[in-house]
């Protein structure tokens, strides 16, 4: 049923919108690459690292995947998103999250039905109809689109995100760039910030300027404590 809604949407989505995409507009520089990080969590007072890995591949000449799976003997994490790519803009078709363990939260599958502009929680068996923006993302695909526009030199960038039940709009700014130095080598990075009005929370991420703009390193702090960290250790492609 899955694979039967993924193609029905893709052909929908593809005939109905991206013969309108504008003449001349570069194509996204998206590239296929595999990170393995490394993942620290900190859950109130316990800590604990788990290793990860974040893949980005190709399924078809319009259609691409995300997926980031982390493991641990204490807790797990999994996510999948099915995206196309139109012009700059990622259009995510099929989401899903599953976690256990200490990071356990409700299990999500999504479908991004763009030619009603509506989201189907097959997990509630119901559909969403006022939460579609233009240029909305999914919680996987976020940081992609946002290498996306480092690529394009923008200094600061916004757009919509569903979360769970509802869709938030996230402000990115640079900071700077930096040489980071990581045990998957040594990359020019840009440094955004996440802007928020929480005050007391600091999300900052590091994208290196090869292809595809790969995140190599996040770090997530509120009140100056961290809460979340990842780093790159490797990185093919």
């Amino acid at each position: 049923m899955l694979k039967r809604c993924l193609a029905i949407v893709a052909v929908l989505f593809v005939q109905t919108t991206l013969a309108s995409e504008p003449a001349g507009q570069n194509p996204a520089p998206i590239a296929e690459y595999s990170v393995d990080y490394t993942s620290e969590y900190r859950v109130g007072w316990f800590s604990f690292d788990i290793e990860a890995t974040r893949t980005l591949s190709r399924r078809s000449d319009q259609l691409w995947n995300l997926t980031f799976n982390a493991e641990a003997s204490i807790a797990s994490l999994n996510e999948i998103s099915d995206f196309l790519i139109q012009g700059q803009q990622i259009v995510p078709v099929n989401y899903s999250y599953r976690s256990s363990g200490v990071i356990d939260e409700d299990d999500r599958t999504l479908h991004f039905m763009a030619d009603s502009r509506t989201i189907e929680d097959t997990e509630r068996n119901r559909v969403i109809t006022d939460q579609w923006q233009d240029g909305i993302q999914d919680n996987l695909t976020y940081m992609l689109q946002a290498g996306f526009y480092l690529s394009q030199g923008l200094q600061e960038f916004s757009f919509p995100v569903f979360e769970k039940k509802k869709t938030k709009t996230f402000h990115f700014k640079v900071v700077g760039e930096e040489t980071i130095k990581t045990k998957a080598g040594s990359f020019d990075a840009i440094k955004v910030q996440q802007v928020r009005k929480d005050k007391k929370r600091e999300i900052y991420a590091w994208f290196a300027k090869v292809d595809g703009y790969p995140m190599i390193r996040l770090r997530d702090r509120k009140n100056g404590d961290l809460r979340y960290q990842i780093q790159a250790t490797r990185l093919s492609r």
